[in-house]
């Protein structure tokens, strides 16, 4: 029984040896893995975690910046000067026991920081009003660029606008700045020095939005489309096929949509010249009608006197 006993012991010790291995390898592996996890961590770390705040700090940061420089710097030149201007009463005209005055020393640190403040107040009333003066000045020179007679023949898209047409357009992008190249992206409306044949229709004048065209004679139109409920699509008519149309009438047109990258052209003015995105060559005619005309602001003055020079 003794040795039973004795043998007994030893298989315990083993199994005991046995199971302390088994789980000291199973915490080595998972020592491991944490480690690979932990090594898989820095680029999600850099990319996801450590880019937005950065982000948002510095959003946070420019706005706190503004707000110093625009609102508070302001209000405490205000708030200085007040209360400068109130002790100054005080201390000048109030007589009193044991007045209350501030020491030297504060009184120049107040005083400093009343100029100090006053003079941000300044440059920036300064800046604000040179800029507006800016654009104010310009004014003229954006007008002469929005309203002009076009000093030559130019691609636009799919059509060659003749020299001596009126133009009208909006450029957003247009700071007034001296010497800007001809350009007509932001095109409004224009009327031809002389008929242009735009999608099958000879023109005396263009309306972009909406989408109208003034006919320079009398002519027959076609074919003409009409919107399928069914198919939710514009489609031959089959049963008018053309439209008999005069001289000053307006022509309608169905213009199909001209895909882009809306990202790549976000804070630009949209292509130009030959590169426009004007292509009459897809339009659906829809019908011409007695609409009212296509109107057009005149020249501007400093545009038409640069015209006839």
């Amino acid at each position: 029984m003794a040795a039973i006993a004795a043998y007994g012991g030893i298989w315990r010790r083993i199994a005991t040896r046995e199971r302390s291995r088994v789980t000291a390898e199973a915490s080595h592996g998972r020592l491991w893995a944490s480690l690979g996890a932990m090594a898989a961590w820095p680029p999600l770390c850099r990319a996801d975690t450590f880019t937005q705040p950065l982000n948002t700090m510095s959003a946070l940061l420019s706005t706190l910046l503004n707000f110093f420089l625009a609102s508070f710097l302001p209000m405490l030149a205000l708030v200085l000067t007040s209360a400068l201007l109130i002790y100054g009463v005080y201390v000048r005209w109030i007589d009193i026991p044991q007045k209350w005055v501030l020491a030297p020393r504060a009184l120049q640190v107040l005083i400093a920081a009343t100029l100090l403040c006053n003079a941000w107040v300044g440059v920036r009333f300064y800046l604000s009003h040179s800029a507006q003066q800016a654009w104010h000045d310009s004014a003229a020179v954006r007008a002469s660029r929005e309203r002009f007679v076009l000093p030559q023949d130019y691609q636009y898209g799919e059509i060659l606008i003749p020299a001596g047409s009126l133009i009208n357009r909006r450029d957003p992008f247009d700071k007034g700045e001296p010497n800007r190249p001809l350009a007509l992206h932001g095109l409004e409306a224009v009327r031809f020095a002389q008929p242009v044949e735009i999608a099958g229709v000879l023109a005396s004048a263009l309306q972009i939005l909406p989408m109208r065209v003034a006919l320079a004679e009398d002519q027959r139109l076609g074919p003409v489309y009409r919107y399928d409920n069914a198919s939710q699509s514009w489609v031959p008519n089959t049963v008018i096929k053309g439209v008999a149309c005069k001289k000053g009438q307006i022509a309608l047109f169905q213009v199909p949509h001209v895909p882009y990258d809306v990202q790549a052209e976000v804070g630009k003015p949209a292509p130009d010249g030959p590169d426009a995105r004007f292509l009459p060559s897809q339009w659906l005619l829809r019908t011409c009608e007695n609409g009212p005309p296509i109107a057009l602001e005149p020249a501007h003055s400093q545009s038409a006197t640069a015209a006839t020079q």
